[in-house]
């Protein structure tokens, strides 16, 4: 781990820290992290605060959103604006500025934008005044179940696309954290619908203080008579150069096979059904009889709880966010067990459950637990999956069996997935045209042969009839990434310079090149062989910049054109 990797992590557990030993939010609620550092070590241990700890997190990775859920008074904006302060360096009246207040009659015109009025009444020109909640990098909604569906579709475009537009004016919102808090049980309240919750990356439930939590916060000083001392009490931390820092140190942890396995199946588990696609049912659900007399309609199914599938997008933030602990943790990748710690936190809010189901006993009616018990339950059946899961392996490097399929198909009689997907792929996994084309790409991989991988890639580009030909694509890129990979840290100083001479080696870079000296910006520029990464933090002289190469034969040189002319700063 690099010195600026190991300070700013030091940085982020004093932020939590702070808040928990001067009492500025007290819960007792923990969120455990368990991490095995290599096979046959002993399981470590780590304790997050729930709340406190989730809320940290969001931060950690680039254009979050975050929902705090819970009744009022239980400190949920105060928390989210004294975290701003400590994590972005700005004062407490400046992230203030930047809250928006959830109710009924909030118009686009007082949450996005308004015209000057001197120049729209003297020379009719429209000029676009962007508030403070669009321009700031730490945004927050105050009750945003009180937003009406057309200021939620607003809020949409934001999340969705990283833009607002007012008249014919588009400001792009690149780099932000950003934080809801609702009130489920608050009267004059709209429905949130899913597309709109499953924006929300992460979500945590704020249950009321227990009596020890409310000694703490008698004891406390009374912040409606002193304030908060911004000194002492709550400090300047970190900056948002910080932060954009840590996203691309943690967007760079790697995920363990095994890992990356894991999460692709218990997402699929939310939605995995033998009879119909959940996501385009909405007349046969779970709850009108779609499961009767299904023989996977158990009480150790996952999928005959749930009612609304979950999302690819619910898959790419359970990746993020599992990256952003790994970081936290010093961990070397991400493993399944902290996929399991976050994977809850990632999905509750998302999805809907069988009302019998969750108000059963030990859960009455909580979704969080509900939740958990799931995710617990698609572990278990993905332990049980490892043999399915080794003849595909066997099958992807093109080891076929003749009774792959036959074996397959007794797994599925007692389990969903390898029913509907491991079977599937495994029958085109078995073809002669992969298992011939796989081999070639296992032997230039052995041989570390990148001209030979872009030959091959060539040809899979041209033969659109090829089985599996995504799949095939993919590895061969991956492989050619891995090998021709290069990672350089610099500073923008340098990068002043730079970015010119990688500009005279492929002028056709210039215009995109350009925009990198107008910081933050992240850029990911690609020829047919060679991807450029760029991501610029800040613009003073010693402002991080972390350049990434790979590709083919272009990649190549431009690795050594730097290492000329800054060194070799390679990661």
């Amino acid at each position: 781990m690099s010195i600026d990797s190991d300070r700013l992590r030091e940085d982020i557990w004093r932020v939590i820290t702070t808040v928990e030993s001067r009492g500025l939010f007290v819960h007792a609620g923990d969120l455990t992290i368990r991490h095995t550092p290599s096979r046959g070590s002993k399981a470590k241990t780590y304790r997050l605060p729930l709340i406190v700890g989730s809320t940290v997190l969001n931060a950690l990775v680039p254009r979050s959103a975050m929902l705090l859920v819970g009744g009022h008074g239980g400190g949920k904006t105060t928390l989210i604006k004294l975290l701003g302060r400590m994590m972005t360096g700005k004062t407490l009246n400046e992230i203030e500025d930047g809250v928006l207040r959830g109710h009924p009659q909030l118009t686009e015109e007082k949450m996005v934008a308004t015209l000057k009025p001197g120049p729209l009444m003297k020379d009719g020109v429209e000029v676009v005044v962007w508030r403070r909640f669009v321009t700031g990098f730490w945004k927050m909604i105050d009750e945003v179940n009180r937003l009406t569906p057309h200021a939620q579709n607003i809020l949409l475009s934001m999340l969705a696309e990283g833009e607002l537009k007012y008249y014919d004016e588009v400001k792009r919102c690149e780099d932000f954290c950003l934080y809801a808090t609702m009130n489920p049980t608050d009267a004059g309240t709209f429905d949130m619908a899913p597309p709109f919750l499953d924006r929300f990356g992460l979500a945590v439930p704020i249950t009321m203080p227990t009596v020890n939590d409310l000694e703490l916060i008698l004891a406390s000083r009374d912040e409606k008579l002193f304030g908060y001392d911004e000194l002492w009490q709550v400090p300047a931390i970190l900056s948002e150069e910080d932060l954009l820092t840590i996203w691309n140190l943690a967007d760079k942890m790697p995920v363990s096979e095994e890992a990356s396995e894991f999460m692709r199946s218990v997402v699929r588990e939310f939605g995995a059904c033998v009879r119909v696609d959940k996501s385009q049912s909405s007349d046969l659900t779970v709850d009108t009889g779609l499961c009767d007399g299904c023989h996977f309609n158990t009480p150790k199914s996952v999928c005959n709880k749930v009612l609304i599938p979950l999302s690819v997008r619910a898959a790419k933030d359970l990746n993020r966010y599992c990256k952003a602990v790994a970081w936290l943790i010093g961990a070397e990748e991400v493993s399944i067990e902290i996929v399991k710690s976050i994977a809850p936190l990632v999905f509750w809010h998302r999805t809907k459950y069988t009302r019998d189901e969750m108000e059963k006993t030990p859960f009455y009616g909580n979704r969080y637990a509900f939740t958990e018990n799931l995710v617990e339950l698609a572990a278990t059946r993905f332990a049980q999956r490892d043999a399915a899961m080794q003849l595909i392996h066997n099958l992807r490097h093109g080891k076929a069996d003749s009774s792959v399929v036959s074996e397959l198909r007794e797994m599925g009689k007692s389990d969903i997935l390898v029913r509907l997907d491991y079977l599937a792929i495994a029958k085109e996994l078995k073809k002669k045209k992969y298992v011939s084309m796989v081999k070639s790409i296992e032997k230039s991989i052995d041989k570390k042969d990148v001209d030979s991988l872009t030959k091959l890639h060539a040809e899979l580009i041209d033969k659109t009839d090829f089985p599996n030909r995504s799949m095939l694509l993919n590895r061969v890129s991956e492989a050619m990434h891995r090998l021709t990979l290069s990672q350089f840290s610099t500073t923008f100083d340098v990068w002043q310079d730079l970015w010119t001479v990688i500009s005279i080696r492929h002028p056709r870079m210039t215009g995109i090149l350009k925009e990198t000296l107008e910081p933050p910006k992240r850029k990911v520029i690609r020829t047919d062989r060679l991807t450029l990464i760029i991501y610029v933090t800040g613009d003073s002289p010693e402002s991080k910049v972390f350049l990434e190469i790979s590709g083919g034969s272009d990649a190549v040189e431009l690795k050594k054109e730097i290492e000329k002319q800054i060194g070799k700063g390679a990661e």
